[in-house]
Formats: C-alpha cells, structure tokens, sequence
C-alpha cells in the first residue's frame, strides 16, 4: 500500500506493517490506522506514523529502552481490545516531545503509552495513574534517574 506523508513524501508499506488503535489516540480519536517508520540512521526512536493524515507523526520510543522494569496491567476491557491470548506479546510505545529550541529538554510520556498487540497489532493508548510521569525527562544523569518497577494499572484508556 502506498501513503502519502508530509515529513517523508509517498511511501510504500506492507499491510501486515500497519497497526490498528480502534478508539484512535488521544485527541486523535478519528485516526486509527498507523505505521512504525525506523529513521535511516541507527537510532533509539521511530516515528509513529498515521496512514489516514499525512501531516500526522509522533516520534515514538520503546519504553523498555528508558525503563527497563516498566510493566503495566491491561484490564479485562482492555486485553479484549486488544484481542490478547495468553501466548500474545505486547510491544509498549511511549511518545516523544522535542522542544523545537531545546531538543535537550525532550520528555516522554510515560503515563500515555501505546500498548500494541503483536499478533494482531491492534493497539490502544492507555491512561495509567496520575503518579505515573507525563513529562519524563529523556536526558538526564543516572543520579536524577528514576525507575518505575512497578506495575502501572491502567486506570482508563482511550
């Protein structure tokens, strides 16, 4: 299949690449179907891109990458939206913000990740409690660095 972008101009996708979120993203509730684009270079991050709008991209990363531990609960709501078995494997996406004058500064979200099915790859962001960070800073030293082991427990989702 081929989409239009505005960042990356007209690409060609697999279909079994796509990922589907049913209930969309947070304040994106009418785009559904997106692409997990690598950068040319060897990098740490991808981009979350839409299928349905050009202009729609987030810069994504794998959780585990800047936390480890992170582990979250699906409610039974939720792992039947995602239409989880118990042999599936899940992938946790968390989105980037870069400040366009500080791209030091950069920050993820842990509070909203992006938990995808990997068989299905159906997805749904979730919304976990409000101790869990929304501004987690990417750059930082390893003494200012805090872990979350913990289960986060999905409190709503989208």
């Amino acid at each position: 299949m081929k989409i239009q972008t505005s960042r990356f101009g007209m690409l060609d996708v697999s279909d079994d690449t796509l990922l589907t979120f049913p209930c969309g993203l947070i304040g994106f509730p009418a785009f559904r179907r997106f692409v997990v684009l690598d950068p040319p270079e060897d990098a740490d991050y991808q981009w979350f891109q839409s299928v349905d709008e050009p202009s729609l991209a987030f810069v994504t990363m794998n959780v585990h990458l800047l936390q480890p531990d992170f582990r979250t609960r699906l409610s039974e709501e939720g792992l039947a939206e995602l239409d989880m078995t118990s042999t599936d494997s899940i992938s946790i996406m968390v989105l980037v913000t870069i400040p366009s004058e500080q791209p030091d500064q950069a920050t993820v979200n842990l509070r909203a990740p992006l938990v995808v099915n990997e068989r299905t790859r159906h997805g749904k962001q979730l919304i976990l409690h409000e101790s869990i960070p929304l501004r987690y800073p990417l750059f930082q030293d390893s003494t200012q660095c805090q872990t979350y082991s913990g289960v986060a427990t999905e409190a709503a989702s989208v």
